[in-house]
């Protein structure tokens, strides 16, 4: 079975960042590089944390484009696109679909590679910080990618399926840390492998705030809600979580008709935002025991920690899939917009927590009703341009 795929992943990512965390992000000079002078080998470190950068972009726009999609956020914009990305209307023509989804994480599995091949043959490669780096972001890429398309492609290859992508994943993981066992596809290694990651761990992105270079260097989800086309989606205003912050506005959305309620879980631009965690390993660890044999009592214990967290009275639920359900619940209020939530609904589509069903209305009515939640398809852009398709 694979369900245990992404989770997986993000603890393999959790160990990698312990190794990372002490890396400097400083470079001479920032502002010109002389080709003349680039030594690929001898530049590898600043070439890597270029790399990284890319990833840290990705990953805010696609906390704010899966966001959208998935429905923590409502889009308070005007475009029919996004709208229609939204209501879950999804065609392959939609330019969203490459620009903002599709083309972000495939730069960032790109240039991480390439830092990768240029070391390939170079002595100190299994021992190499810039080796480990560009093959985590790689390979984290990859498993989003993998979480949110139907199907993948790297390099502009031929068409991949999931389990393809998240193997790929694996492979690029697997060179960022060593560990004694081998990540597999089972929910038993999942669950070990959780267990290997502290409960107090956090690894986060790291911004700045350089008002000439905000787009790039400063946290995208903050960037984006002081804006007026990010509103907080009313199924999670509704539940006076202090995990799920927000704030009215004062005014409405640039639709004109949706009040503008402005997440304040990132509050700043130079906020970090969680990548993985001893809490997600928690959560991995519960939901792949709930998958292996049934086992309620670690989901339950974790379930009432966090209702307490979120001032919710105890929870009653005594069948599987009623833990499994307050599982995703729990889950889907203490990661929201750390991009966990899609993956999370396509994985577990019975158990899918805080989603309007197909056939709600949608909060613009003209627009008609909510679709059924689905991956996405690889965009046309990829599927016209790639001989390999």
């Amino acid at each position: 079975m694979r369900v245990m795929h992404f989770s997986k992943r993000r603890i393999a990512v959790a160990g990698m960042t312990l190794a990372l965390a002490g890396c400097s992000t400083d470079v001479q000079d920032p502002s010109v590089v002389q080709a003349e002078t680039i030594d690929p080998i001898a530049d590898a470190r600043v070439f890597s944390l270029s790399a990284q950068q890319n990833f840290y972009v990705a990953y805010t726009a696609h906390i704010n484009n899966t966001g959208i999609f998935s429905t923590e956020l409502w889009t308070g914009a005007v475009r029919n696109e996004t709208n229609d990305i939204a209501r879950h209307v999804i065609v392959d023509t939609n330019v969203d679909l490459s620009g903002s989804f599709w083309s972000p994480l495939q730069v960032v599995i790109g240039t991480n590679d390439q830092v990768v091949s240029v070391l390939k043959d170079t002595p100190t490669f299994n021992t190499d910080i810039a080796v480990a780096r560009a093959s985590l972001w790689s390979g984290l890429a990859a498993e989003l990618l993998a979480e949110t398309f139907c199907q993948g492609v790297l390099h502009v290859g031929p068409a991949l399926t999931t389990a393809q992508m998240l193997d790929s994943a694996i492979v690029r993981l697997q060179q960022a840390i060593t560990v004694s066992t081998a990540i597999t596809s089972t929910e038993a290694n999942a669950l070990a492998t959780a267990n290997l990651v502290a409960p107090t761990f956090t690894a986060v992105t790291v911004h700045v705030d350089d008002p000439q270079a905000r787009a790039r260097l400063s946290n995208g989800v903050f960037v984006t809600s002081s804006g007026t086309t990010q509103i907080v989606a009313g199924l999670y205003r509704a539940l006076a979580d202090p995990r799920v912050p927000w704030v009215d506005a004062g005014i409405n959305a640039q639709d004109g008709r949706n009040r503008l309620y402005r997440q304040t879980k990132f509050p700043s631009f130079t906020a970090p935002i969680r990548i993985a965690s001893g809490l997600e390993a928690r959560y991995i660890a519960a939901e792949a025991q709930l998958k292996i044999n049934g086992s309620t009592a670690p989901a339950l214990a974790l379930i009432a920690e966090r209702r307490l967290a979120g001032n919710q009275p105890a929870f009653t639920g005594t069948t599987t899939a009623q833990v499994l359900a307050e599982l995703m619940d729990q889950r889907a209020r203490d990661f929201w917009l750390e991009a966990k939530h899609l993956g999370d609904i396509l994985r577990n589509p019975t158990a899918a927590a805080l989603v309007p069903p197909a056939g709600t209305p949608y909060y613009k009515a003209e627009y008609g009703n909510f679709l059924p939640l689905a991956c996405l398809p690889v965009p046309f852009a990829e599927k016209a341009n790639n001989p390999n398709f």
